[in-house]
């Protein structure tokens, strides 16, 4: 088995001199607790773990997958024992849960977590589902809902899951059928309906599992603003704190997936026997039948839309790293500048450099743009600063729907080029790259698909506040390219990144037009929406990158060519020029055809779309 490798280098670049980590760790929450000299021992620490007891689990997951019989599901046992290991040694849910005293700002938990993640994505979810569900009850739950649920979970004893989706209700979460009856007790509701494509819906991993339900009560409007939201555990919790009887929640089976196979994804009947009890988090129906199960939910399903993107620029970083080692070793072919000189390795020849750094140029670009939606989360959910917090909060809600869409999307097409590094062998089993590109897939549909996270974009995220926050969000960008744009070295760089600023502020008022006139324009806003929201990404990726470089070219100057460091700080530079020169040009193209506005998509007539049989 190929050994795993991960570019720790990067992400302690970014805390530790990127990053205005001090700000963060003087936070209140965080000050008493961590400091900047712990982030290297805290990366090191989980990069050894990652290696040695993480990563050798990976690939037998993957070809064990979890096993489904009587209603149980079993995961193969190296990933009970891994997920204890991670628990139980200060390293899962409890370091990002608000209910703990020694809560890691989310930039440092985030940045072991990607080490993590690279090294088996399928056991990460587990993980980060349980802090979801644990956060969900701390924000909105009561007082004996906190005391009985959380600390189980943050110790790894219970799972938890987020339960939306429904065999005939998809992305459309409000056409929900899962119901909600009340009882005896006002906080106490009988839940009865199908739930599917739940993450950890079944599994042997922990004692109990405490979904987080949405359903609708009796009197419950119509559509997603009569949902509840409901705490089900599969195990019915005593006043006590002890596990009572099984609550009705059972497992009818488990999707059989084209990756991910360890993460048991299932499909759960709640109540079929009527004796499925939920505990009610939040207020009742008022009297329209409106409850806020929707909208407290978007907490824990924002976190995993975050959580999405940051898992797809792991796995794409880890492919990158198992084919850059690769074409070091593997020996193929001569140079096309000198055949003579004789056979030479792979990262020699000008195409396979090209799309290694294409692939260094996206990672590196995506990590910096995923961090700093993180530092934002810092700021906005911690800060004492309320201006400053709110105006974070506005930038982090604008970056989520592009972490998580274009990491999930990029993600996807790096890996695959990943796989073209290698050549036919990248295509067996062999080598871990064929693995990532299957279990990577899923992320760009998981959390809402990339339209639906395109539409927020246009038409929340751009309109939110008046358009204040993104007025707000252009304005840095704005800044940033008027502060720097003289740098010397880097004109060519500068004037590509005001290039796709201005086409951003073109396509901006353009999308504004057509909310003014939806009548005749309507249809050109979904149409071309996935195209906005690459172009944003592409600006900010581009901004945060040549931030990067620039700093990079400032501690190149100190260094001669023997220090450890530079030729990190020499890749660093070349990956933002690759990403500045080559791919945000694309800016540029996209702004014209969303600009071209054609429509030929929607008027071709479905009929011509599908073969006839």
């Amino acid at each position: 088995m190929a050994e795993f490798a991960y570019d720790v280098r990067d992400i302690k670049f970014i805390l530790n001199e990127w990053l205005d980590m001090e700000e963060v760790f003087n936070l209140d929450k965080f000050k008493e607790n961590y400091e900047l000299d712990d982030v290297d021992f805290i990366l090191n620490e989980v990069y050894k773990i990652s290696k040695e007891v993480v990563f050798p689990i990976n690939k037998e997951g993957d070809e064990i997958g979890v096993k489904f019989a009587d209603g149980q599901v079993k995961v193969p046992p190296s990933y009970i024992e891994a997920y204890k290991f991670l628990q139980e040694n200060g390293w899962g849910s409890a370091n990002e849960s608000l209910g703990s005293e020694t809560i890691m700002p989310l930039t440092l938990y985030r940045a072991y977590n990607e080490i993590i993640m690279a090294a088996c994505p399928a056991l990460s979810s587990y993980i980060k589902l349980t802090t979801g569900a644990a956060n969900l009850i701390y924000r909105f739950g009561q007082d004996k809902d906190r005391e009985l649920f959380i600390e189980n979970m943050l110790n790894g004893r219970w799972t938890g899951t987020m339960c939306l989706t429904e065999p005939n209700a998809g992305s459309d979460v409000g056409d929900s059928s899962t119901r909600a009856y009340p009882t005896d007790d006002p906080r106490i509701y009988k839940i009865k309906g199908t739930k599917m494509f739940i993450t950890g819906g079944e599994v042997d991993l922990s004692d109990n599992i405490i979904h987080m339900v949405l359903a609708r009560p009796e009197g419950g409007a119509p559509g997603s603003k009569g949902l509840g939201l409901y705490i089900v555990p599969k195990i019915w919790v005593n006043d006590d704190g002890s596990m009572g009887e099984p609550n009705d929640v059972v497992c009818t089976g488990v999707e059989h997936k084209m990756g991910l196979k360890a993460s048991a994804t299932a499909m759960l009947n709640f109540g079929e026997n009527d004796n499925c009890l939920g505990i009610l988090v939040g207020s009742p129906p008022d009297d329209a039948g409106a409850s806020k199960g929707l909208s407290m939910m978007f907490h824990m399903m924002n976190e995993s839309r975050i959580g999405t993107g940051h898992n797809a620029l792991a796995q794409m970083a880890a492919a990158y790293n198992f084919a850059a080692r690769f074409a070091t070793e593997r020996i193929q072919g001569r140079p096309f500048t000198n055949p003579k000189e004789g056979r030479v390795p792979l990262i020699k020849h000008e195409d396979v450099k090209r799309m290694l750094l294409e692939i260094k140029a996206q990672v590196e670009a995506i990590r910096a743009m995923v961090f700093k939606g993180f530092y934002y989360l810092d700021i906005a959910e911690h800060g004492s600063d309320k201006e400053k917090s709110t105006r974070c909060q506005g930038l982090a809600e604008i970056l989520t729907p592009l972490i998580k869409t274009y990491s999930s999307e990029t993600a996807w097409q790096m890996i695959g080029q990943a796989i073209q590094v290698y050549g036919g062998v990248g295509y067996t089993e062999e080598y871990p790259v064929s693995q990532y590109a299957r279990d990577v897939k899923i992320l760009s549909i998981w959390e809402g698909t990339s339209f639906i996270h395109a539409m927020d974009l246009v038409g929340r995220k751009m309109r939110m506040n008046g358009g204040q926050s993104f007025a707000n969000w252009m304005d840095d960008r704005k800044d940033f390219i008027e502060q720097n744009k003289d740098t010397a070295g880097f004109a060519v760089e500068f004037g590509n990144l005001e290039k796709a600023y201005c086409c951003m502020t073109e396509v901006k008022d353009l999308y504004a037009s057509y909310y003014a006139n939806k009548t005749e324009k309507g249809e050109l806003i979904p149409l071309y929406a996935p195209q906005v929201l690459t172009c944003c990404a592409q600006l900010f990726a581009g901004e945060a990158i040549m931030d990067q470089a620039l700093l990079a070219n400032s501690k190149l100057a100190t260094l001669d060519a023997g220090h450890p460091d530079y030729n990190y700080y020499k890749g660093k530079i070349a990956a933002a020029r690759y990403f500045s020169n080559n791919i945000l040009p694309h800016v540029v193209m996209l702004t014209e055809l969303i600009k071209n506005a054609d429509k030929s998509a929607v008027e071709c007539p479905e009929e011509a779309l599908v073969i006839n049989i």
